[in-house]
């Protein structure tokens, strides 16, 4: 009898973003369902990674290229000595869950969650203890159940902001309540910031700038940049616990790809110094109205995003597995959010980091199919 795989790796299985992926190209669909951009990266990102290989081809230290450090350490307003460079943004909450808990701790996280927190949770043998939000006419943290969720055994508080998938932004009062919530029982707090610059209103609040000695701050090139394959991310500690998470994160990856963290260095203050950000949310801006107006033009219900580039919406009594099949349009279920409370009726989540005609097909799609239901 051949030997058995360990137990954990019962806990995951194929994400469902890769699946909607692999069945929006198995049909022929439009896929607005996995978050990777249509078009290229900016050219003065391609141009200084054309530039890095055959020069930076090599191992860098487990804690990331320092030009790297510095850069972000620049352009995020901390220590390049507080920084540790990841495999993008997953890797990072990896070596967290690695360096922050483990058997029989718990960790608080909200629901709806992106996909990774859980199975990285259970993984190192914590429980993953979800606290559901709110769904009105808009998605409201509630902060008392965010309390009466926390037990001696809670370890720490992990959020994101810009969320994936709501869109929201938590306000500074918000992440004042959770720093003091942090703070009265001891608690670290991931703060998952990898939509940091991809926001329509004001500036979200890095929430390490209210709680320096306890937030650990992840980022990602990815997202900021529009290469999400390139997997450069990186945590921002607080004082002193850099050394010790690299520490963690060396028997993973031990480094990312050292050609692309050095054209990372070499974009980001362009990305500043040139307005990249600001052109991009705009850019980002034009295809949401596009496809909010789009959806509520077919009497959709619509909940806008205050950042990152995905919006909800009810579509009641349809399967996402129909909807790609059928009106050839990939999207997230909302029930792939969900492990603890059932999922809002009908809920889906698009993103729109697609080319603004993928959009328009996708809207015309879905309202042929959409009539053709009744």
């Amino acid at each position: 009898m051949p030997a058995e795989l360990h137990p954990r790796t019962k806990i995951t299985t194929e994400s469902i973003f890769s699946r909607m992926s692999r069945l929006a190209l198995q049909h022929g669909a439009i896929n607005l369902g996995q978050g990777f951009p249509s078009n290229p990266p900016p050219a003065f990102l391609l141009e200084a990674a054309r530039k890095a290989v055959g020069k930076v081809d090599q191992y860098t230290p487990p804690f990331g290229l320092p030009s790297l450090r510095e850069a972000l350490a620049e352009d995020l307003g901390v220590s390049p000595e507080d920084i540790v460079i990841t495999a993008g943004a997953t890797e990072a909450l990896s070596s967290l869950a690695d360096s922050l808990y483990g058997e029989g701790d718990e960790v608080v996280m909200l629901e709806p969650y992106f996909d990774a927190y859980l199975p990285q949770t259970l993984m190192v043998g914590a429980r993953p203890v979800l606290v559901p939000m709110r769904l009105t006419d808009g998605w409201e943290l509630d902060l008392e159940a965010l309390e009466r969720a926390i037990t001696p055994r809670t370890r720490a508080l992990l959020i994101n902001s810009p969320y994936n998938p709501t869109g929201s932004i938590f306000s500074r009062e918000e992440l004042e309540a959770i720093v003091a919530l942090a703070r009265k029982h001891e608690l670290w707090i991931i703060s998952d910031e990898v939509y940091d610059e991809l926001y329509f209103g004001a500036p979200p609040t890095p929430l390490r700038t209210l709680a320096p000695e306890r937030v650990f701050t992840v980022g990602s090139a990815g997202k900021r940049l529009e290469a999400t394959g390139w997997r450069i991310g990186w945590i921002v500690t607080p004082p002193g616990l850099a050394p010790a998470v690299t520490g963690m994160r060396q028997w993973s990856s031990f480094c990312s790809a050292a050609p692309l963290q050095a054209a990372v260095a070499q974009a980001l203050p362009v990305a500043r110094a040139e307005g990249f950000y600001q052109q991009l949310r705009e850019s980002y801006r034009q295809r949401k109205d596009l496809l909010a107006q789009g959806l509520q033009a077919m009497g959709l219900e619509v909940f806008e995003p205050a950042g990152t580039y995905f919006l909800t919406a009810r579509m009641p009594g349809l399967s996402a597995e129909s909807l790609v099949q059928q009106a050839k349009v990939a999207l997230i279920p909302g029930s792939a959010f969900y492990a603890s409370s059932p999922p809002p009726e009908g809920l889906v989540r698009f993103a729109f980091c697609k080319a603004p005609e993928e959009i328009a097909r996708a809207l015309e799609q879905l309202e042929r199919f959409l009539k053709i239901q009744g």
